[in-house]
């Protein structure tokens, strides 16, 4: 069995006898979360059957899918044993969505928009996430990760899974949902990774349930994953994911979002290749500030949403900044003040942290600034030797999009 597992042509690895908490388990996929077991005379015993069964219950809290096969299947019928492996492995990769499945593509997004912390935030035509979703007869969330981040499967401290439980509080007719989960957006980028996974989930199981939630409700739920990934129920990565374009969130009890119309925007994001925690983002945050930088902030908001609604590209240029946040999380970025410099000399209108950092955005008027904006970025990043990622793209007006729906 191991010869064949070991150098199996299905392009995915397993080991050998590996420990998972208090057991070992025969074989195991860590990139599809999957325990091969087999058992030989002694599990028909029924005290050693009660054992494999807390055992394997245990080995399921931990968002592991479980195969079983008797010894003599093994010796006997080796190639039917794996054929139901590679079954197994080619549903857990390409889930099937004749049976009422849904996938949806679920955009990154850019918050705070500079000088409005937590309230401000638009979506982006590029990265998305990739989620597919199909409801379950089995109670609570199971959670396949298909790709490398090795996110937790375990519903409650995965954000996808914290929002979709949320969501079946109030869908008391439905069970539960198992959702395949294909990650592009780099966690903790700065730019919406556990947005695009809370809101794609929910938005998906909101359509395979006929819509019958708002697009509020939606947010509502989806902001349990995002307090998950940082402690915080915040909505300003969450709102544009779901609703497109820029957003203000006016207040969070009672949820109260805006839609603000924009003129047509190019953006430039530069992710350097470190991470900075939303939550260790946070921390640093003095928690009290000065009247005067409080009323130059709201100054700068007010002007930045006058600035897209009359589409005045210089007001908006004028409003972003931040006297607040981003004096204290810009130390947690290299280059920052470099880049922002240079950006502004190749024609940006502004920008500024995304979100937490440590990505950085940049404004434009069109794609040939947007361009010289991606190549200013570059130039900080190749200097000073640490190794970065760029986009250049437009403000997403759609919001998460469902790609491939259930055959009617």
């Amino acid at each position: 069995m191991w010869n064949y597992l070991k150098t199996n042509e299905w392009g995915v690895k397993f080991r050998r006898q590996h420990p998972i908490a208090l057991y070992v388990a025969d074989f195991y996929c860590h990139k599809l979360k999957l325990v091969i077991e087999i058992d030989g005379g002694i599990h028909d015993e029924e005290d050693v059957k009660k054992n494999d069964q807390r055992r394997e219950n245990d080995l399921k809290d931990f968002g592991l899918t479980i195969i079983r096969f008797k010894n003599e299947e093994v010796i006997k019928n080796l190639e039917n044993v794996l054929s139901t492996i590679q079954k197994k492995l080619m549903l857990s990769q390409n889930p099937p969505l004749g049976a009422g499945g849904i996938t949806v593509s679920s955009p990154a997004t850019v918050a705070n928009v500079v000088c409005g912390f937590d309230i401000l935030g638009f979506a982006l035509n590029g990265p998305s996430d990739e989620l597919t979703i199909h409801i379950s007869d089995e109670p609570g969330v199971h959670i396949i990760n298909q790709d490398d981040f090795d996110l937790p499967t375990i519903a409650e401290k995965n954000v996808s899974g914290a929002a979709l439980l949320a969501l079946l509080e109030e869908a008391t007719d439905v069970k539960g949902f198992t959702l395949y989960s294909k990650k592009h957006i780099k966690p903790g980028s700065g730019i919406g990774s556990s947005a695009a996974s809370a809101a794609g989930s929910v938005v998906a199981a909101n359509h395979l349930l006929g819509n019958r939630f708002s697009k509020e409700d939606l947010v509502r739920f989806a902001m349990f994953g995002e307090k998950v990934a940082s402690g915080v129920k915040h909505a300003d990565n969450i709102a544009p994911c779901i609703y497109g374009g820029v957003t203000l969130i006016r207040a969070i009890h009672p949820l109260d979002i805006v839609s603000i119309d924009a003129p047509p925007l190019h953006v430039t994001v530069v992710h350097p290749q470190i991470e900075v925690r939303t939550a260790d983002a946070r921390q640093i945050l003095k928690q009290q500030v000065l009247l005067k930088d409080a009323i130059k902030q709201w100054g700068n908001i007010a002007g930045l949403v006058a600035g897209l609604i009359k589409g005045d590209y210089e007001l908006i240029g004028r409003s972003l900044e931040d006297v607040i946040i981003e004096p204290i999380r810009s130390i947690l970025i290299p280059g920052f003040d470099e880049v922002k410099k240079n950006c502004k000399e190749a024609g940006a209108l502004g920008g500024g942290i995304s979100g937490s950092g440590p990505s950085i955005f940049m404004l434009s008027k069109d794609e040939v600034t947007a361009k010289a904006i991606e190549e200013a970025m570059s130039a900080v990043y190749n200097k000073i030797g640490v190794a970065y990622q760029t986009h250049v793209t437009t403000i997403n007006m759609e919001g998460v999009k469902v790609v491939n729906a259930p055959i009617p």
